[in-house]
């Protein structure tokens, strides 16, 4: 009897542990990996970016810099592409950054900003650069959109 007790007892760790790895990966699969691939904890703020009919809604990580981007919202500005990777526009305000949150290998849906230009940028294909990106947030949806905006971009507050 001691021993089916014992199998039990193993079989319910088993389980326990199983269902913890489950949330773990769902948690991954609904914040994006970055959650833990990058040590960024995500915010509550959301920004929707709207252009030529396209959307795409991001969701913000508690950074300094992203708090001081929602801040500066809503924000009416011209899109510009670089390297057929990216769209990127101005605000009107440079964004203080931590250079430990530096990044090179940015990925289709990464909302960033590029430091040494003050610029934020929106992803819509695998981009490598300096040393000097910084993640803003992560496409929640709308991510396909983003390659198809062009021109003026209403840049807002999603509550």
């Amino acid at each position: 009897m001691s021993r089916s007790r014992s199998e039990y007892i193993v079989a319910i760790f088993i389980f326990l542990l199983s269902a913890l790895s489950v949330q773990v990966t769902a948690a991954a699969t609904v914040f994006g990996s970055d959650l833990l691939n990058h040590g960024l904890r995500l915010s509550q703020q959301q920004v929707k970016i709207t252009s030529k009919g396209y959307c795409v809604t991001f969701q913000l990580y508690d950074t300094i810099a992203a708090r001081q981007f929602y801040n500066q919202l809503p924000l009416e500005l011209e899109l510009s592409n670089f390297r057929d990777a990216q769209w990127m526009f101005y605000p009107p305000d440079k964004l203080n950054v931590a250079i430990a949150e530096a990044y090179h290998d940015g990925k289709k849906g990464d909302l960033s900003y590029y430091a040494p230009w003050g610029d934020v940028f929106m992803l819509y294909k695998d981009f490598y650069a300096g040393d000097e990106m910084h993640r803003l947030g992560i496409a929640l949806d709308g991510i396909n959109d983003i390659s198809s905006m062009s021109g003026k971009a209403l840049i807002e507050k999603k509550y």
